[in-house]
């Protein structure tokens, strides 16, 4: 089938955790909701409901600026485990339309009606039929947009918020996006739309029309993408968790701004890195009974070590002590370094059994902050002694 001929769902529950809170304690219906992480001042929002978001509150903020604004909103702890519970109960609702479901976060997913619309009368009666079933079993709200494919599919849920369903077919791709801002197309973010601008690109209709080109030049292998997205185009798969290759392997590697035996340095890399492969495990359900650091050395050869460890972990605290202890033998080479890597290997699905740096507190944070990391983008929030590791990476948890 061709691929322009796709029906594509993209559904996103209405401030989930916060809507979950609500439903929970009645007293809080109607009310300004906040959730975090924990009781820390240097917490973060996990999520804000439709009442606090009317005065500024969104997630991923800092609490304290959150209670500036709002001050009269209930603050609640987050309960991940009762969010986890109810999500697996929404998928499992999502896979009686389609078993090609790809869960894109713990609050959203993409689902591929392609095949199964017409059982239903159509995908408008599907989508229905879907947010009818969510509210009765779950007493909750969610969005629903629909396109011929994955981009189009989540611009469309962006439209009707909360509780909407919003469909964009093919032939009113043109017109909506000849004023529709770049900014609003899934995976531009400010520095590319800043550079579109730049060239005097504003809407998506005029990315679109772009010559391909000019735009390869300046955005070298995205520029073909960026042309595909301004004319709607996605072709991009729906993959089910079941038709995911595991990995053998996952690694991160930083070339240092200039060779050094910085300790210091070297170790705050290394932190970093390891949040990044911990990130990439829990988002994928897998954990690592191997670690290993990968080092390259002024003359440029390059070495790796690594060390099997007692518990299968995907920890970032419990993956960083393992490297820095492979760090410390590494450095007894006198060569200043040039490059530094971390990597997670003889990976496992499964539950995995609590060790020594992996505890049931550390697990709750982890999936607090991934679920705002899955929504904002990799580390954008990320331990408080990673300050300032990148210029726009400003949100903190305690770690």
């Amino acid at each position: 089938m061709d691929t322009t001929d796709r029906t594509i769902f993209l559904l996103d529950m209405d401030a989930f955790f916060a809507s979950i809170e609500q439903r929970e304690d009645p007293n809080l219906m109607g009310k300004p909701v906040i959730v975090v992480g924990s009781a820390s001042q240097r917490s973060v929002v996990c999520a804000a409901s439709y009442e606090a978001r009317g005065f500024g509150v969104h997630s991923a903020m800092p609490y304290v600026q959150a209670a500036r604004l709002c001050p009269q909103a209930k603050v609640v702890a987050a309960h991940p485990g009762l969010y986890r519970s109810v999500s697996r109960n929404i998928f499992s609702i999502c896979e009686n339309f389609t078993d090609m479901l790809e869960i894109s976060s713990i609050d959203e997913c993409y689902m591929d009606m392609t095949g199964t619309a017409e059982r239903f009368g159509g995908a408008v009666r599907a989508a229905v039929m879907i947010k009818e079933r969510i509210r009765s079993a779950e007493r909750l709200s969610c969005t629903i947009g629909i396109g011929p494919g994955k981009l189009v599919a989540k611009l469309a849920a962006g439209i009707k918020k909360p509780d909407g369903l919003y469909q964009i077919k093919r032939q009113d791709i043109p017109k909506l996006f000849s004023t529709l801002p770049i900014s609003k197309l899934h995976g531009i973010g400010a520095k590319t739309a800043a550079k579109l601008k730049s060239m005097g690109i504003t809407t998506a209709g005029s990315l679109g029309r772009a010559d391909r080109r000019v735009l390869a030049r300046v955005f070298g292998t995205m520029g073909d993408a960026l042309a595909d997205m301004g004319a709607g185009r996605d072709d991009s798969p729906v993959i089910p968790y079941y038709m995911r290759p595991r990995p053998k392997s996952l690694s991160h590697e930083h070339t240092l701004e200039k060779d050094t035996r910085d300790p210091g340095l070297l170790r705050h890399t290394l932190r970093y890195l390891s949040e990044q492969v911990a990130y990439r495990l829990r988002n994928q359900g897998l954990y690592a009974k191997n670690v290993g650091i990968t080092l390259r050395f002024r003359d440029l050869e390059r070495i790796t070590r690594s060390r099997t460890i007692g518990n299968a972990t995907d920890d970032g605290l419990a993956i960083y002590k393992t490297a820095q202890e492979l760090l410390e033998i590494a450095m007894k080479d006198p060569r200043p370094i040039r490059l530094i890597g971390v990597s997670a290997g003889s990976l496992e699905e499964g539950i995995m059994q609590y060790g020594l740096f992996d505890n049931p507190k550390r697990k709750t944070l982890s999936e607090v902050v991934d679920g705002l990391n899955s929504r904002f983008g990799s580390m954008s929030v990320k331990p408080a002694s990673l300050l300032n590791t990148e210029e726009n990476d400003h949100i903190t948890f305690k770690g």
